[in-house]
């Protein structure tokens, strides 16, 4: 009996030792999340989606990692196993980005902190780095902990090794941070999400931005990707607070439909819809962001842009061919009525203007070093097209016999578009693929979004 109760002891404390994982490392106030796990199955799942199939497995980029991974370890006196090790299991990144004002300037200049825990011993991580960018092992104090640090090129990681976990960060506090979350000291962070439940990774960010005019502020973001179906899919939602309750409610009751342009002609590899149901709406939107972010320009600040705007039906389709020489694009504003007495507005600072088929066009230069490349706004009136190409070619180019529907797999897609989505976006991957390398691929990537019932914003990328 007294064998049992040590035994059912052992199995108790050894559940909560895997209970605790590297979750429990994660403080509370971090603002950016993102966990991983099972990567072993998820990692072969993914290798059947066509286009990572292609690079890992065709490429040869897999063997060429394992490969250089093994000498490395050679070198280093480890096993390619204790490695690998660090990638296998459950591992998580997280870190602090506080941006109170988003102010540009001030943004790039405050560095967040960021850190990863991944089971492993912190020595082979360490002599692994050093072998593979070359800098400097070191040690250093802090808090009562004592840490290794790693400097190159003017950088500074700190490593720390607690309970079989190794701790990386460019910010040794919150290393001492994290360590104490994970012996209680601090309380830790937990999704509070519901997502399926073979996910591969999940992860959440807090926005810390705040306005002084806005009428819809980001609050906070969660989401998470998984394999299924041999194609890959992230999905994520943005929640916003909204001190306008009027704006909220319009949002809701809209009802775009940017997958009504998917009937469209397109002659590219890549194409998206817009459909923003409010255009003079979404107009005053971004001009108070503007406004508050000190991003304003004339053309947004003018009431005369206000004007344009209401001749606008808010539908937009953007052909484009990525893999051409010339990366040719078009992009096509439809308007609900004729902007004639506006050209003139519109063609003030032009390069030139001149009269195609009765329709002006105006021509924007741009000179970098040597090159100078062409911008034309060719003016219809049921439309404006903006174009890097003459508009004789821009006009063969937009009427295509294809359809954008029917552009690569994107029938693959179809079945889970949203039908409220204001805006869709394709690429033909594989026509990219065999453009460049001359070899046949049939992969496509697919992205879509729409406000929800709560006017928050959903997102969807699948790649298959």
């Amino acid at each position: 009996m007294k064998k049992v109760y040590v035994l059912f002891l052992i199995i108790a404390l050894s559940s909560l030792a895997l209970a605790g994982g590297i979750m429990n490392f994660v403080p509370q106030s971090a603002n950016f999340v993102v966990n991983f796990t099972n990567n072993s199955q998820n990692y072969d799942a993914l290798k059947k989606v066509n286009v990572f199939s292609f690079l890992l497995n065709d490429l040869g980029i897999e063997n060429l990692i394992q490969s250089s991974v093994s000498q490395t370890a050679v070198s280093i006196g480890a096993k390619s196993s204790q490695v690998w090790q660090f990638t296998k299991n459950d591992f998580v990144i997280f870190g602090n980005a506080n941006v109170k004002e988003l102010n540009l300037k001030e943004a790039k200049s405050n560095q967040p902190s960021v850190e990863i825990v991944l089971k492993g011993k912190s020595k082979v991580l360490l002599n692994l780095l050093s072998a593979l960018v070359g800098g400097n092992i070191g040690k250093k104090n802090v808090d009562n902990y004592t840490m290794n640090t790693f400097e190159t090129n003017g950088i500074t990681l700190y490593v720390m090794q607690h309970n079989g976990y190794t701790l990386l960060s460019n910010d040794p506090d919150l290393i001492s941070q994290s360590v104490k979350t994970y012996e209680g000291k601090y309380p830790s962070f937990t999704f509070s999400q519901k997502i399926p439940s073979n996910i591969w990774f999940e992860f959440y960010m807090k926005n810390s931005v705040s306005g002084k005019n806005l009428e819809m502020i980001p609050t906070d973001g969660y989401g998470y990707a998984m394999v299924e179906n041999n194609a890959l899919i992230l999905k994520g939602t943005s929640n916003f607070k909204y001190n306008d309750a009027k704006l909220r409610d319009k949002l809701i009751s809209f009802n775009p439909n940017a997958r009504s342009l998917e009937d469209m002609p397109a002659t590219g590899d890549l194409w998206a819809a817009v459909d923003i149901a409010d255009p003079v709406g979404f107009y005053d939107l971004i001009k108070k962001y503007a406004q508050d972010f000190n991003l304003e320009d004339h053309a947004i600040s003018t009431d005369e842009g206000r004007k344009i705007t209401q001749h606008l039906n808010g539908k937009a389709f953007l052909d484009a061919s990525l893999s051409s020489e010339d990366t040719n694009f078009a992009a096509t504003i439809y308007l609900a009525k004729d902007l004639s007495e506006y050209i003139p507005e519109f063609s003030k600072d032009a390069s030139a203007t001149f009269t195609w088929k009765g329709h002006t066009v105006t021509r924007d230069d741009t000179v970098e070093g040597t090159k100078t490349t062409h911008t034309f706004t060719i003016f219809y009136p049921n439309k404006i097209v903006v174009t890097d190409m003459e508009p004789q070619k821009a006009e063969t180019f937009i009427d295509s016999p294809n359809k954008a529907k029917e552009m690569g797999n994107y029938s693959f897609f179809a079945n889970s578009t949203w039908n409220k989505a204001f805006l869709v976006a394709y690429i033909d991957v594989g026509k990219i693929v065999k453009s460049l390398l001359q070899y046949p691929l049939t992969s496509g990537a697919f992205l879509q979004m729409k406000f929800d019932k709560d006017a928050n914003l959903n997102w969807q990328l699948m790649i298959k």
